[in-house]
């Protein structure tokens, strides 16, 4: 008789979503983006990666759904903030909260995912997360738990994002390779680092100090060709004094034009990168959660 040897711990969630992360792929690819987003979310519940939240941003996206793709975007980064597209992305959102800022909206990004339900301004939602863009103020949140009702108190404010989760504990996220392989389950060794949104909000910090610093360069610069226009237009000199002038000036306009474009661009990167490292909780109780 041969003896089969009994799955290790993890074996079966990974292979659970395993089937799910290719069921989803398939529906992408037929463009059925529905039942993708089935699929990819009943992978998620099985094993935590960036990639999954990167698929199904593209899932909503594809539907026009904007906050549920500003949500599993926003998620992504959270997931994978050193990831070489984090930048991409950070600007996609950024966009899109800088236009619900203009029409007076906030937008609101809610997980808890051992609810049953969510109700929000009276709809029901079947299942979280719930994303929308709302008009700021207060609103009353209910999820349904196996343990009974909890609600919660939350304040939208006007081009800001409020994140709120009755269950702030995550699991734990493995990389996608890790996570298709139930060796390494077993093995332990699919534990992603302990990385977190402070690495991005470190690297906003560089990147917006070294915009600012490319800004005060420019400046400098834009008051020196400024002095050497002028200098230029001094009728006590010679015609190859100004003409030297005038080519100083020239060059260091060019100078302060580029390093005005460059700065620009990398503080607005660094202001981006440090909204989306550590998102506003805006939560605020209301007789507590109960």
């Amino acid at each position: 008789m041969s003896v089969v040897a009994a799955p290790m711990p993890g074996d079966a969630e990974s292979l659970r979503f395993k089937a799910a992360f290719e069921r989803g792929e398939a529906h992408f690819q037929k463009g059925d983006f529905g039942a993708a987003i089935a699929s990819f979310k009943e992978a998620d519940r099985a094993r935590v990666t960036p990639e999954v939240a990167y698929d199904l941003a593209k899932c909503f996206e594809k539907l026009g759904d904007e906050p549920y793709t500003t949500f599993y975007y926003r998620l992504y980064m959270r997931r994978a903030p050193n990831a070489p597209d984090t930048l991409d992305v950070a600007e996609k959102v950024g966009t899109t909260i800088a236009r619900v800022e203009s029409e007076g909206q906030g937008f609101l990004e809610l997980d808890a995912p051992r609810a049953n339900a969510i109700t929000l301004l009276g709809h029901r939602y079947p299942e979280p997360p719930v994303a929308r863009f709302l008009p700021p103020g207060d609103y009353e949140i209910t999820a349904e738990f196996p343990s009974g009702v909890k609600k919660m108190s939350v304040q939208i404010r006007t081009g800001k994002t409020t994140s709120v989760s009755f269950e702030p504990l995550a699991p734990p996220m493995v990389p996608l390779e890790n996570a298709l392989t139930a060796e390494a389950v077993a093995s332990g060794a699919d534990a992603a680092p302990g990385t977190g949104p402070s690495k991005l909000r470190v690297g906003s910090y560089v990147v917006a100090g070294v915009g600012l610093a490319a800004v005060i360069t420019g400046i400098a610069l834009g008051v020196s060709s400024a002095a050497d226009a002028a200098s230029a237009k001094n009728r006590n000199q010679s015609i190859s004094q100004a003409q030297a002038f005038a080519d100083s000036a020239n060059g260091k306009a060019v100078g302060a034009n580029l390093l005005y474009g460059v700065g620009g661009a990398a503080v607005a990167g660094g202001v981006v990168m440090f909204i989306f490292s550590m998102p506003e909780p805006g939560m605020k109780p209301a007789g507590g959660a109960k």
